[in-house]
């Protein structure tokens, strides 16, 4: 049995992956709460440790346990909060993935597996690959790079087994619907589930890849023992579908049968990236045959655990993996 770590395990794509890692493996979770992303849940066969990954003790009790694997996706994860607190973003994100790469290497862990963000990319009128150029327009991208830069530096010429996933935008149940901030595909789903006008902050021109949030954490469980990867990758992990703002919109209105619906256009927030789109033929080669969910069916999936949920501000009782 392998003992893996999720640190973030409790966050929106740390629940899911923990849930596909579960079979045949003893997961322990550490996650502080304090991500407003996803709804929190952490699931009662689990190992949980509530705390910090920038706390000693906490880290200590990681050093203790001796996890085989370690997915780190603990962080800020959002381009618009890392605004409200700068210094936090980048403690978290950054210096957060230095105390754990050295952990890592310290107790001798046979894979570190990371997650990225297509924010390190910045805006790009070109289809994105694995060697395009590093440059973040948010604080949050260049947070989540000084973390691959550390994960680098710390692990790579080291026996540990290391991924850095850049992972695109992702959506599907379990995003706490609440929050504003962070999460096009949410945002925008959750002025529809409250029947409130959509606003759009920027261009409707905007255009993103979207992958939906089971695609996202079977790649990631996939990871663990796959032959494929070598010691040390960088991939993205995107469908690799343009998508432009306005056709997000008019799929949501679709799915609900909606014909008309008010939307409004704002400012755009701080750092927020006009375009991007990459091309995954690396992840392709390394996960062959692997089938991603269009939007049109993610959504409808989507719209079937929404238009279940209470219109609550907590939404804790309502995670997808909660039996009520």
């Amino acid at each position: 049995m392998t003992k893996i770590l999720v640190t973030g395990g409790a966050g929106f794509i740390g629940a899911h992956l923990a849930k596909n890692l579960r079979k045949n493996n003893k997961i322990m979770i550490v996650d502080n709460f304090e991500n407003k992303g996803g709804i929190p849940y952490v699931n009662k066969s689990d190992i949980f440790v509530k705390g910090d990954i920038l706390n000693k003790k906490i880290l200590k009790k990681i050093e203790n346990w001796k996890p085989d694997v370690i997915y780190h996706l603990a962080a800020q994860s959002g381009g618009e909060g890392a605004y409200d607190n700068p210094k936090k973003d980048f403690l978290s994100n950054g210096f957060g993935t230095y105390l754990l790469a050295n952990l890592a290497k310290k107790i001798n862990c046979k894979k570190f597996i990371y997650t990225s963000t297509v924010a390190v990319y910045g805006s790009n009128d070109k289809i994105i690959k694995e060697n395009t150029n590093i440059q973040p327009d948010s604080i949050y991208g260049i947070s989540k790079y000084s973390g691959e830069l550390f994960v680098k530096q710390i692990l790579h010429n080291s026996k540990v087994k290391t991924y850095i996933f850049r992972v695109f935008n992702t959506y599907g149940p379990g995003e706490n619907l609440n929050n504003f901030k962070k999460g096009m595909v949410s945002i925008f789903c959750s002025y529809v589930w409250k029947k409130k006008p959509i606003t759009v902050k920027g261009s409707l021109k905007r255009f993103r890849n979207f992958t939906y949030i089971e695609d996202c954490a079977e790649i990631l469980a996939r990871s663990l023992n796959n032959r494929k990867l070598k010691k040390f990758e960088i991939i993205n992990l995107t469908s690799s579908k343009k998508i432009k703002v306005e056709y997000l919109i008019k799929q949501i209105l679709k799915v609900n049968k909606i014909k008309k619906y008010k939307v409004q256009i704002s400012k755009n927030t701080p750092g927020d990236s006009f375009g991007f789109h990459a091309n995954n033929d690396y992840l392709r080669n390394k996960f062959p045959n692997f089938k991603f969910t269009t939007l049109d069916i993610g959504l409808k999936k989507y719209f079937e655990w929404i238009n279940k949920l209470p219109k609550k501000t907590n939404l804790k009782r309502h995670h997808p993996f909660v039996k009520n």
